[in-house]
């Protein structure tokens, strides 16, 4: 039986199909990759074919509209719904394009680039197919320096293990998931180490966080590290990480005050008397 001259096309009926197919695909691998724990390659797998099924929906609908313009058949808008649907679709990767350009592709952010802080217990964690916990090196380091130059460790001339717990505080205020943590030890001139797994907000990407206090009784140095498991470009987040972590831990530091340094508190003195009498006049 023979379709009537005014039933949608081919094109236009699958249009409006891929398009939701492909809506519906983004939105469960970024549910069950936030939620559940969906490993990310297969994550990325499936919003890389949802993308590739909104341009498809695009495809279609344009030869749907065409086919409508020619021969006056139904659906037209099932071609607007399918066009629409997959913009909204695509306009989410299309955002992040400015820094995709012109932020280095990199996925790993550090204040001390000649020997950053290492991923000791973080190591156990990542996937064979993850990113190397070792820091790639000089590529790395050339490309943050001429773009995040403000990226530098933190010295003050106060303990090390002093500071070490302040540098705990402030990602406890932070709300980070600390996993290990060791303090330093002058004895055997050992800094500290801290460690935190943090998954992004929306989509639950895993990043990485290593933080090493070194230093003696006097002076202290912190060095913080960002790195993401997955992916090659981090669009800035690691960079915009360090960041806020430094800038919390000295909001940290200048409000404590320094151990074994105690405020001067004067004693109230005793009012003289204000009225003193003077020798007795002749």
């Amino acid at each position: 039986m023979r379709s009537s001259p005014s039933a949608p096309s081919f094109f236009g009926r699958w249009t409006s199909r891929i398009a939701v197919f492909s809506a519906v695909l983004l939105f469960t691998a970024a549910f069950l990759h936030r939620i559940f724990s969906l490993p990310t390659p297969i994550a990325f797998n499936l919003a890389a074919v949802a993308f590739l099924g909104a341009g498809l929906a695009i495809v279609f609908a344009v030869l749907a509209i065409i086919g409508i313009w020619r021969t006056g058949r139904a659906g037209t808008s099932r071609a607007v719904f399918a066009i629409l649907v997959s913009l909204a679709l695509m306009l989410w990767p299309l955002i992040f394009l400015p820094k995709y350009d012109g932020l280095p592709s990199i996925y790993d952010v550090t204040t001390d680039t000649v020997d950053p802080p290492p991923f000791i217990e973080i190591a156990k964690l990542r996937a064979p197919d993850a990113n190397s916990v070792a820091y790639v090196g000089e590529s790395f380091a050339r490309k943050q320096a001429a773009t995040y130059p403000d990226i530098r460790p933190i010295e003050i001339d106060r303990p090390a293990d002093e500071v070490f717990e302040l540098v705990i505080a402030a990602l406890r205020r932070l709300k980070l998931p600390i996993i290990h943590q060791q303090p330093p030890d002058d004895s055997v001139e050992r800094p500290g180490f801290i460690e935190v797994a943090d998954r992004t907000l929306i989509l639950g990407l895993q990043e990485d966080i290593a933080i090493r206090v070194s230093g003696t009784e006097k002076h202290a140095r912190v060095d913080v590290r960002s790195a993401w498991r997955y992916g090659k470009h981090d669009l800035g987040f690691n960079a915009a990480r360090v960041r806020v972590l430094l800038k919390e831990i000295v909001v940290a530091m200048e409000s404590s005050v320094p151990a074994g340094r105690e405020e001067k508190v004067e004693e109230p003195k005793e009012d003289e008397p204000r009225n003193r009498r003077s020798k007795n006049r002749r």
